[in-house]
């Protein structure tokens, strides 16, 4: 079984030795270090020695291209379409938008630079974290009609991009978004390293309808999803999304020959509902999942933006589920070998 925590925001060799300690006696086996557009310009180097002695300290790896582009998910700024306007994906109705496009040329070689220098570190797992168009939770925005999404659409339907979402505009992002992970987990394989896929969950309207498609990827070793409540929320929203969720990565794990993961919140948490997250974990882990990592490292106490009501109450109660699960397929697995 893996268990893993996301850690980001330390980029002080020294200190975050000392955290990767602390992750690996609190029980977990991997970690989850963010590397966003700001690590490739100034710290590639860093991140390399963070990534190499996190391996030193008994820990798997996994890296996220964090905020990149914003097509991935994460707080990291993302300065590529202001620097690369002929990137950036356009809203329906015309509006330039901060985040590149999937289809983009420019795009795509700018992935290419940050798996090479990713992959040249020790890193076992590139983890593809919400591949999405750009959308906003409040307000209605839909993308993309660039120059380049214009002129595939028409090739592709004989028709010019629609004003308003429609299915098959739909079927043109799910296309787009399919090939451009087809790309990067390709490019990623070339290095010999493993990709993890993560997505949204199907309440998000992030262009990527069809799982199946992205799990039938030959270069994606892993499938998985993040169905994080919100504030507010009640036990039985909780129980409701992962319990449908962890079933539907559990089985499209096993239909396309993929390892499963989901992830549990450890940020926003409200006081009082910190047994959300044994909630959260322990129903994925009845669901056949036994990839299970928690967003993020101490309740996510160092962005104030992201920090749990209670942190150290909310890093207890991740450590506590995850050391239960473990317990219960160890003994499992125990007992099945035993017949």
């Amino acid at each position: 079984m893996k268990t893993g925590i996301s850690y980001f925001g330390v980029r002080n060799p020294k200190w975050v030795r000392k955290d990767m300690r602390a992750i690996k006696e609190a029980g977990f086996d991997y970690v989850l270090h963010t590397f966003s557009e700001a690590d490739l310009q100034y710290y590639p180097q860093t991140m390399k020695e963070i990534i190499a002695l996190s391996k030193e300290e008994g820990l798997g790896v996994y890296t996220n291209p964090w905020g990149v582009g914003r097509v991935f998910g994460g707080e990291a700024y993302s300065e590529l379409t202001a620097r690369n306007k002929e990137m950036g994906q356009i809203s329906l109705d015309g509006e330039a938008l901060i985040a590149a496009c999937p289809n983009s040329k420019g795009f795509r070689e700018y992935m290419q630079k940050w798996i090479k220098n990713v992959c040249e570190s020790e890193v076992e797992t590139i983890f593809w974290d919400e591949p999405h168009f750009y959308f906003e939770k409040n307000k209605t925005v839909s993308a993309c009609r660039c120059s380049v999404c214009s002129k595939l659409y028409r090739e592709q339907t004989g028709e010019e991009i629609p004003e308003t979402l429609s299915e098959k505009f739909n079927a043109f992002r799910q296309r787009s978004l399919v090939s451009f992970l087809s790309f990067v987990t390709e490019e990623v394989h070339k290095f010999g390293k493993r990709n993890s896929v993560c997505l949204l969950p199907p309440w998000f309207p992030a262009g990527l309808e069809n799982w199946d498609e992205v799990a039938a990827l030959p270069c994606v070793d892993e499938i998985g999803s993040d169905p994080y409540w919100e504030k507010g929320d009640a036990l039985e929203r909780v129980q409701k999304i992962y319990g449908e969720t962890s079933v539907r990565i559990a089985d499209l794990a096993k239909k396309y020959g993929k390892e499963a993961q989901m992830w549990v919140k450890n940020y926003h948490i409200e006081a009082g509902t910190e047994h959300f997250i044994k909630e959260a974990t322990e129903i994925s882990v009845n669901a056949g999942i036994t990839n299970i990592f928690a967003w993020s490292y101490l309740g996510s106490k160092y962005m104030d933006w992201l920090r749990s009501d209670n942190p150290e109450l909310v890093w207890e109660t991740q450590i506590k589920a995850l050391s239960l699960a473990k317990a219960h397929f160890i003994h499992y697995n125990y007992a099945t070998n035993c017949k």
